[in-house]
């Protein structure tokens, strides 16, 4: 079976190009315009993304990491100028106007690279509009971003993988500090209330993260 790649491209000019050169190389190719990409990328399940980044759109990091969302397949994104994204995983930048040759080694490699390390574990937690990286320890809520402690990110990852469960005060302290000790809980206290700052519109009156009092704290995915 043929691997799909998807060409993210508004005006076309490019993906038209790109399209029939591929697909003589036996690629199987869909052309999707960026406003309804970030909606049927999970729908067209590809094995890499070509996405054309124009000189007045988004800058190529945030377009990136507006794709990363939603997939974790390898990116090629083509930029007007030279561009570095070494701080998300899997991306490539090609400068345009392209060398046809350049692009297919690119292609190539990427594909290559994720049949060599086969489907990796999911690196994103999502609950509501909460995105949890897993790897870069990354917050997204909206279009806002935090870079989480060490202490934050293993606190909420573990409430985001356990939605709607009771978590007690000694099984959160057990998991996150490697401690029985129940004596002083007011570092984990300090460590809700801030993680509370990051993802709660109203930390005082919390949605996502729940007190239940006497025992500890449950976390509810909001619909």
């Amino acid at each position: 079976m043929a691997k799909e790649i998807l060409i993210i491209e508004d005006e076309g000019f490019i993906a038209g190009l790109l399209s029939r050169n591929l697909s003589k190389k036996g690629y199987d190719i869909a052309i999707l315009e960026r406003e309804v990409a970030l909606r049927q990328v999970r729908k067209h399940k590809p094995s890499l993304v070509i996405l054309e980044i124009p000189s007045s759109g988004l800058e190529a990091s945030e377009a990136c990491r507006l794709i990363r969302d939603v997939t974790a397949v390898p990116i090629i994104a083509l930029t007007e100028r030279p561009t570095k994204l070494d701080d998300i995983e899997g991306v490539e930048c090609l400068t345009k106007p392209l060398d046809f040759r350049e692009l297919l080694t690119a292609v190539e490699k990427a594909l290559s690279r994720r049949r060599k390390h086969g489907k990796s574990t999911a690196r994103f937690l999502r609950c509501g509009d909460l995105v949890l990286d897993l790897q870069t320890h990354y917050l997204t809520k909206g279009k806002r971003r935090y870079r989480l402690t060490p202490k934050e990110f293993l606190l909420l990852k573990m409430f985001m993988s356990n939605p709607s469960q009771v978590l007690s005060h000694r099984t959160i302290m057990k998991e996150v500090w490697n401690t029985d000790y129940l004596g002083d809980k007011r570092t984990l206290y300090v460590h809700v209330s801030w993680i509370r700052e990051k993802i709660e519109d109203m930390p005082g009156t919390p949605v996502y993260l729940r007190t239940v009092r006497g025992v500890g704290y449950r976390f509810e995915v909001k619909p």
